[in-house]
C-alpha cells in the first residue's frame, strides 16, 4: 500500500513541475515587458503636468476635468532602432482620455513614432520608426490627456503623478481632486465631448431637471457659437427618464424616446434650434442629445463654444455654458541629418574637377557612395548620420597625382549647421624622362701593301651607306656621322686606306607629352684623297669600294608609369633595359560594430525554472524506480 501510494506522489510532483513549467513560460511570453519587434529604450527625459492649453495648473479638477501630461525625449547615444519601444504608464488613480497618436517631424511631417494607449493597461507604447535610423540627434516633445479615476480615487485631496517610463519611474508633479461629492445637481447642465474617430463630430446631451421642480411652458433653445459647422439630421433625440448619482456619476435609467411627442424647430441657418417640452412636473426628466458636425479639420486646444437656454412660465432664465474641447494628443520632433563637403584643389588653390571618392561609413563599413568633383571641385554628400566616415579619393584628376592618404571625418568634425568641409591637395604629375645611348662600333684601318716592282695608279671610289631602321616608338634621334676615308699610295706602292667614323650617339628623350617624333640625320660629306706617284709602268687597278652599313636594332623603350614615383628607363650600349616600378601599398581597414545587447528580458528565470522542474522530474523517476525495485523484491 506504502508502494502504491509513493509511486502516486512521485507521477503527481512530475506532473504538477512539467505543468507549472510551462505556465511560467507561456506567462513569460505574454508578459508586455518583452519587446517582440525591438528592444525597449527609455528616450524620455522629463515630464510634467500642465492644464489643457499647456499652462500652470493651479486649480481643483472636478472628476470629469481633463489635463495634461508633458514629456520630452532625446534619441541623442540610444542606438534606437526601428521597432524599438518606450512605455509609459500613469498610475492608478488616472485615466488616458487620449486616443492613439503619432509623432512627427516638425519640418517633413514624417512620422518619428507610433504611440498606442492601452486603456485597460493605463499606458502608453511609443514605437519607432525607420526615421530614427536615418537622422541623429533626434529630439522632441509630446502630450496626452488624462483625468482622475474617480471610481479608483474618489476622495479629496492630492495626487501625486509618477508617470513609470519601462521600468524607472519619473514624477510629474502633482494635481488636486475635488472629490465626487454630491454630482452638483443643477436643473439644466451641458456636456460635450468629441469623437475621436476624426475629430470632426461634436456629441452633446442635454439634461433638464435633475433638481426635481415644477416648470410651466417650458421649451429649450441651443445656439451654436461657431461656425462652419451643422446639426446632423435626425440626430436631436429627446428621452425622458430617472437620474441618479451612484458611485460618482450620474446615470439615467428608464429611458423612453419621447421625441415624436415634442415640436423640434431648427433655424435657417442650422445655427439653433427649439424644442417645445410643455409642462414638466417634479417626477419628468429629461435628457437631450444631439451631434454636431463640422466642416473642416478642427486642431489641438479648440475650444467649440456652444450655449443653451432653458425657459419656462413665471422663472428666471436658466443658462448652460458648454466649450468642446477637442484634445488631440501627439507629438514633434526633429531629428537632424549631415553633410559632408569635400573640395578638392591643386597646389595653388585651383579646384579641380573630375576626381572621385569612396566615402565609408566606419562604424559598420558601409559603403555611402562614389561621388566625383564638378567644375567647382565640390562634392556634396547629403543625408548621412552623425557619425564617423572615411573619405578614400579611387581616382585622381589627368595629370595629377592620387592622394595616397584616406581622409577621416570625426563626430566632433561637424559644426552647428551639421556639416563639415574637407579641403583636399592633388599635386602634378612630374614628367618622365628616358635617355638611350648608343656607341657604335670602333674606326676600322685597312692596309695593303703591292710588290715592290709594282708602281700603282689607283683612283678609288668610297662609297659609303648607312641605313637606319627605327622601331615605330616616341623617340627623338639624333644621329651624326663623319665617315671619312683616306687612300694614300708611295712609292713604295703601299696602299693605305683608312676610315674613320666618328661615334654615333643616340639620344632619346621619352616624355608625357604628345608623341613627336624627330629624326634628324647629318652626314658630312665623304672626302677620298688620292695621292698617286707614277713610274714607268702603268698599273690600273680596279676601283676599291668599301661599304659600311649601320643598322640600328630596333630599340624598343617600355615606360611603366604608376600613379606614385617615376620611372626610368636607361640603355647602354649592349642595349639593356632597366625598369623600377615602385608599388604602393594597400591597407584595408575592417571595423565591425558591436551590436548593443538587448535589454534583461527576463530569459534567465524561464532558463532556472526549467532546469529545477527537469531536476524534480528526474528525482522523480527516481523514486518511482526505487519503488518498483522494493516491490519487486
Amino acid at each position: 500500500m506504502n508502494k502504491k501510494k509513493i509511486r502516486i506522489f512521485a507521477f503527481f510532483i512530475c506532473l504538477l513541475t512539467t505543468l507549472f513549467s510551462l505556465g511560467y513560460s507561456k506567462t513569460f511570453a505574454e508578459s508586455p515587458e518583452v519587446s517582440v519587434s525591438g528592444k525597449f529604450v527609455d528616450t524620455i527625459t522629463s515630464v510634467n503636468v500642465t492644464n489643457n492649453e499647456g499652462g500652470n495648473l493651479t486649480w481643483d479638477l472636478e472628476q470629469w476635468a481633463t489635463f495634461r501630461i508633458n514629456a520630452t525625449y532625446d534619441l541623442s547615444g540610444k542606438s534606437v532602432k526601428a521597432g524599438d519601444t518606450t512605455v509609459l504608464t500613469v498610475p492608478e488613480a488616472l485615466i488616458i482620455t487620449s486616443d492613439t497618436f503619432t509623432i512627427r517631424d516638425i519640418n517633413t511631417n514624417e512620422i518619428i513614432a507610433n504611440a498606442k494607449v492601452s486603456a485597460d493597461n493605463k499606458s502608453i507604447s511609443i514605437t519607432y520608426t525607420d526615421y530614427v535610423e536615418k537622422h541623429s540627434d533626434t529630439n522632441g516633445s509630446f502630450f496626452f490627456y488624462s483625468r482622475v479615476d474617480f471610481k479608483k480615487h474618489p476622495q479629496q485631496g492630492e495626487i501625486p503623478i509618477e508617470i513609470t517610463i519601462n521600468k524607472e519611474t519619473k514624477v510629474a508633479g502633482k494635481i488636486t481632486f475635488k472629490g465626487i461629492g454630491n454630482g452638483n445637481p443643477r436643473l439644466l447642465t451641458k456636456t460635450s465631448w468629441v469623437d475621436n474617430t476624426d475629430y470632426k463630430t461634436v456629441e452633446y446631451t442635454i439634461s433638464v431637471n435633475r433638481t426635481r421642480e415644477n416648470i410651466q411652458q417650458a421649451t429649450i433653445e441651443d445656439h451654436l457659437k461657431f461656425t462652419n459647422a451643422t446639426y446632423i439630421k435626425d440626430s436631436i433625440k429627446v428621452i425622458k427618464g430617472k437620474f441618479a448619482f451612484v458611485e460618482g456619476e450620474w446615470q439615467f435609467t428608464d429611458r423612453t424616446d419621447v421625441t415624436d411627442q415634442h415640436t423640434i424647430t431648427i433655424s435657417e441657418d442650422g445655427s439653433s434650434f427649439v424644442i417645445d417640452l410643455g409642462d414638466i412636473t417634479e417626477q419628468d426628466q429629461y435628457r437631450i442629445a444631439y451631434k454636431v458636425r463640422m466642416n473642416y479639420q478642427p486642431v489641438d486646444g479648440e475650444l467649440l463654444k456652444n450655449d443653451v437656454t432653458l425657459k419656462g412660465k413665471g422663472i428666471v432664465l436658466k443658462e448652460a455654458s458648454n466649450a468642446a474641447a477637442v484634445q488631440i494628443a501627439g507629438g514633434a520632433g526633429i531629428g537632424y541629418v549631415y553633410s559632408i563637403n569635400i573640395h578638392k584643389v591643386d597646389d595653388t588653390n585651383q579646384p579641380l574637377k573630375g576626381a572621385k571618392f569612396k566615402v565609408v561609413r566606419q562604424a559598420n563599413n558601409q559603403v555611402i557612395g562614389e561621388f566625383e568633383t564638378d567644375e567647382n571641385g565640390n562634392i556634396a554628400v547629403n543625408k548621412l548620420l552623425k557619425d564617423k566616415y572615411i573619405l578614400t579619393e579611387i581616382e585622381a584628376p589627368s595629370g595629377y597625382i592620387i592622394q595616397d592618404a584616406d581622409t577621416i571625418v570625426n563626430v566632433e568634425d561637424f559644426g552647428s549647421d551639421h556639416a563639415v568641409t574637407k579641403t583636399i591637395v592633388n599635386t602634378k604629375e612630374e614628367p618622365t624622362t628616358t635617355t638611350v645611348t648608343t656607341t657604335e662600333a670602333p674606326t676600322t684601318t685597312v692596309t695593303t701593301t703591292e710588290e715592290p716592282t709594282t708602281t700603282v695608279t689607283t683612283t678609288e671610289e668610297t662609297t659609303t651607306t648607312v641605313t637606319t631602321t627605327e622601331a615605330p616608338t616616341t623617340t627623338t634621334v639624333t644621329t651624326t656621322e663623319e665617315p671619312t676615308t683616306t687612300v694614300t699610295t708611295t712609292e713604295e706602292t703601299t696602299t693605305t686606306v683608312t676610315t674613320t667614323e666618328a661615334p654615333t650617339t643616340t639620344t632619346v628623350t621619352t616624355t608625357e607629352a604628345p608623341t613627336t617624333t624627330t629624326v634628324t640625320t647629318t652626314e658630312a660629306p665623304t672626302t677620298t684623297t688620292v695621292t698617286t706617284t707614277e713610274a714607268p709602268t702603268t698599273t690600273t687597278e680596279a676601283p676599291t669600294t668599301t661599304t659600311v652599313t649601320t643598322t640600328e636594332a630596333p630599340t624598343t623603350t617600355t615606360v611603366t608609369t604608376t600613379e606614385a614615383p617615376t620611372t626610368t628607363v636607361t640603355t647602354t650600349e649592349e642595349r639593356k633595359t632597366t625598369t623600377t616600378t615602385a608599388n604602393v601599398p594597400t591597407t584595408t581597414v575592417t571595423t565591425t560594430e558591436e551590436k548593443p545587447g538587448l535589454p534583461f528580458t527576463g530569459e534567465s528565470k524561464g532558463t532556472l525554472m526549467l532546469v529545477l522542474g527537469s531536476l524534480v522530474l528526474v528525482s522523480s523517476i527516481t523514486v518511482l524506480a526505487k519503488a518498483r525495485k522494493t516491490e519487486n523484491n
